[in-house]
Parts: C-alpha cells; sequence; structure tokens
C-alpha cells in the first residue's frame, strides 16, 4: 500500500513534468523506479513506456486545445521513430544477456552500467546545451519560442528529395529524410532506455529544425503517444511489464499531466527551456548517485 501511494506520487510528478515540457517523463521515471524503489532495469522500463501512453494522451488533448500540435511532422517523425523502437527494444534485451563486470570490487550488470553510462552522456549533452542557449534567451526580447540557429537554416536549405512545407512550425520547406531519421533515433532511445524520446526530440525541433518551443513539445507529446505504445506493446512480449505499477504511476501522471499544460501555457518559451534543463541536472545527480553508490563510493 505504502509503495502504491509512493508510485502515484510519482506519477504525478512526472504529469506535471510531462504537460509542461512535452515529456513522457521517463528520462526521470526509469531512473527513479530503479534508484528509489530498486525495480530491475527492464522492468522499469517496459512499465515506463506503458503508463506513457495514457499521458501522453491526456497531455497531448490539452495541447491541442491550444493549437501547439503540428500533425504533419509527427507523422514523418512516427514513420521512423516505429521501427528504431524495435531495434532499441532488442539492443536492450541483448544487454540484458551479457552478464556482469567487475568494477572497484564491486559486480555490476553490464545492462546496468551502459544505460546508466548512455542516460548520463545523453542528459549531458542536452542539459548543458539547452541551459545556455536558454540562459541567454531569457535576457532579450520575446520571438515566440522560435531559436533560429546557423544549423537550422542549413537544414532546411538543403533540398533533398522528398521535399514537404510545415505551415503550423512555420517551416516553408524541408527534407522529409531528415525527420525520418531523426524519428529513427529517437525510436532506438525509446526501445532502448524506455523514454518517449521527446528530451532529445524536444531540443532536436527547436535547436536542429527551428520549431517553435510550444509547437515542438506539443508534436513531441503527440508522437510519444504511438512511439510509447509500440516500445510498451514489444515490451510486453518480452515480460518487461508490470501492470501493477503502470496503473499506479498512470493515476498520478493523469492528474499532474493536466496541472503542467496549463502552466506551460503561462511561460516563456525560454523560460520553458531553461526549466528544462535544471530538471535533467537533477536527474543527471540521480543517476550519477546511483551508479557510484553501487559500486561503493558512498
Amino acid at each position: 500500500m505504502i509503495n502504491c501511494i509512493s508510485f502515484v506520487g510519482t506519477g504525478f510528478v512526472i504529469g506535471v513534468l510531462s504537460g509542461l515540457f512535452g515529456v513522457g517523463g521517463g528520462f526521470l521515471l526509469v531512473p527513479l523506479l530503479n534508484i528509489v524503489f530498486n525495480i530491475p532495469y527492464n522492468i522499469a522500463i517496459g512499465s515506463s513506456l506503458l503508463q506513457m501512453v495514457g499521458t501522453s494522451t491526456a497531455s497531448s488533448l490539452k495541447h491541442r486545445s491550444y493549437g501547439n500540435i503540428d500533425y504533419k511532422l509527427a507523422g514523418f517523425i512516427l514513420i521512423g521513430s516505429i521501427i528504431g523502437a524495435e531495434f532499441g527494444a532488442r539492443i536492450l534485451m541483448w544487454l540484458k544477456s551479457v552478464g556482469t563486470i567487475m568494477i572497484h570490487g564491486s559486480t555490476i550488470s553490464k545492462m546496468d552500467l551502459w544505460i546508466n553510462f548512455i542516460y548520463i552522456i545523453l542528459l549531458s549533452l542536452v542539459g548543458i546545451s539547452m541551459f545556455l542557449e536558454s540562459k541567454k534567451a531569457r535576457k532579450r526580447e520575446p520571438r515566440g519560442g522560435v531559436v533560429d540557429t546557423a544549423f537550422s537554416q542549413k537544414i532546411r536549405n538543403v533540398k533533398i528529395p522528398p521535399i514537404t512545407s510545415l505551415p503550423i512550425s512555420n517551416i516553408e520547406y524541408i527534407s522529409v529524410c531528415y525527420l525520418v531519421v531523426l524519428g529513427f533515433g529517437v525510436g532506438i532511445l525509446s526501445g532502448l532506455l524506455g523514454i518517449g524520446g521527446a528530451f532529445i526530440l524536444n531540443p532536436a525541433l527547436i535547436y536542429l529544425i527551428g520549431v517553435p518551443t510550444s509547437v515542438a513539445i506539443g508534436t513531441s507529446l503527440f508522437q510519444t503517444i504511438f512511439v510509447s505504445g509500440y516500445g510498451g506493446l514489444t515490451h510486453f512480449f518480452k515480460g518487461n511489464v508490470d501492470f501493477a505499477l503502470v496503473a499506479c504511476v498512470l493515476i498520478g501522471s493523469l492528474v499532474g499531466s493536466q496541472l503542467g499544460a496549463i502552466i506551460h501555457n503561462r511561460l516563456r518559451g525560454a523560460c520553458i527551456r531553461y526549466y528544462f534543463s535544471l530538471v535533467i541536472f537533477i536527474a543527471i545527480g540521480i543517476v550519477l548517485f546511483k551508479f557510484l553508490f553501487s559500486l561503493g563510493y558512498f
């Protein structure tokens, strides 16, 4: 009963993050389940993906009412991400089977080692770059959440067919190939790490393609429904889902996601990116502490 209440509370926090930052919350939920509740990574990953379907759906409906979803953009990304999700899940199952390794006198699963390593590297890259950019952006005049970089301009100017336009995202033309490849990378992360991929997709849409922050967040949430749904399904067949855990977390996250979306609509894009980077740093600290603790450093 105590664990159930704790899971509901954890779900509420994850839900607020989902609605506010346009993420499924898996990048924080998975390490929390593993570190705080001692749930194996493979179960935490599979269960996290499944609960994200409900959380992302609730958040998407709220963002849809604000006009923050580019369905056309989400569709192209999904083409690659569904394929990538299967690749990621298979990589995870392979890591699960490769055994253990001795580090600093402690035996640790190679699966845990690699997942911790990937988490820390990815979160660090995203968090630091977003923190530095948004800190500067908060001091200038609002630009509608758009971050126009030299790289995003180059991406939009390379006309590799087929070409499409994205009016909702204020993009005149862009190659579909870029969007599919981006989706494939997000899908791999989803299946491997138990995330909807939005903590990578959001910055990619904002900084690499030039999508306005609010539209990037709403679109990421919408595609997370399908990516996490497929990832959760494939992990279910691999025995990596705890339905009682999913139900408890989902109860809290459904409530929290509505609150997060309301808060999001009252903040500047630069502020949202800044606060998101701080949450990422918290996640890095949690993962790093548990990893060092398991090696006997604390």
